[in-house]
């Protein structure tokens, strides 16, 4: 169950439907969910949604439907559109490291011989050299895979794809602000279900004040888990950009340095000749 799916089970529970009983099972069956899928993926969340919506009746059926039908398109799945930065990273990564490779398995061991025989001591440097490259190269290849795991685990996140925020896969390299974010959001969408108050949660505090002097809430539910959204992809998109960012600066630091190391050998055999 996605949100477009679970949006459409809202209107046909919605008392605005005029549907029955019958007519709503025979609307709400697999053949008709299917037709909202719209590529999107199923969202346990909202799947824990629809199951309380079915097993609700009479005027809480009516109510449950009334606050989620408009959540549904508030809660759509959400693009991080990464690609072609990542990409280029790797591609500029993967090309260093073979040129690296290159450099340390052929021209290291030519340079060794010229030297050798000009009897100069710098095969030991070079060899720091390399062994630095090495370390580097791993350490730098290590954070582009956190960075990739990373943004897999944000777009959960993102997407609203998870119960709560500790279920999250490789949940320890998120930071603890979008983790707890996550779940003070989560208890909002799921507020209308089971009333639940939150330490320190304004929010809920509000809607339940709400509920108590019988105001509707759907408006204000909808106005607040669209705002909180809103800061937790904000939150999210500046994550992403940041890591990038410190991977682009350490790489070109690397690289600088691989060009100074390389060609430092080059100029000292134009001195010697």
């Amino acid at each position: 169950m996605n949100w477009i799916q679970l949006g459409y089970l809202c209107r046909l529970m919605s008392p605005i439907s005029g549907l029955n009983k019958v007519q709503q099972e025979a609307l709400s069956a697999p053949q008709h969910l299917e037709i909202y899928n719209d590529g999107q993926k199923s969202s346990p969340l909202a799947t824990k949604i629809a199951k309380e919506l079915k097993a609700a009746e009479g005027e809480q059926l009516q109510r449950l439907a009334l606050n989620y039908v408009k959540l549904s398109s508030t809660l759509k799945e959400h693009t991080f559109d990464y690609k072609t930065k990542l990409l280029y990273l790797c591609v500029l990564f993967s090309v260093f490291i073979l040129v690296n490779f290159i450099y340390q398995q052929f021209v290291i061991p030519s340079l060794s011989d010229v030297f050798g025989q000009f009897d100069v001591q710098v095969i030991e440097h070079m060899a720091n050299l390399a062994r630095f490259w090495l370390i580097a190269s791993i350490a730098l290849g290590l954070f582009l895979v956190i960075i990739l795991l990373t943004i897999n685990g944000l777009r959960q996140f993102a997407n609203l794809s998870l119960l709560s925020a500790s279920s999250a896969q490789f949940g320890l390299i998120i930071p603890n602000k979008i983790r707890q974010n996550y779940d003070a959001l989560v208890a909002l969408i799921e507020f209308p279900l089971y009333g639940t108050l939150q330490k320190d949660n304004r929010e809920l505090s509000h809607l339940k004040a709400c509920q108590s002097n019988g105001l509707d809430i759907t408006e204000e539910l909808e106005l607040l888990v669209a705002n909180n959204l809103e800061s937790l992809r904000g939150d999210i998109t500046a994550h992403i950009n940041r890591l990038i960012t410190i991977f682009s600066i350490l790489l070109v630091i690397l690289i600088a340095n691989f060009l100074v190391g390389a060609y430092e050998p080059l100029f000292l055999i134009g001195e010697i000749v």
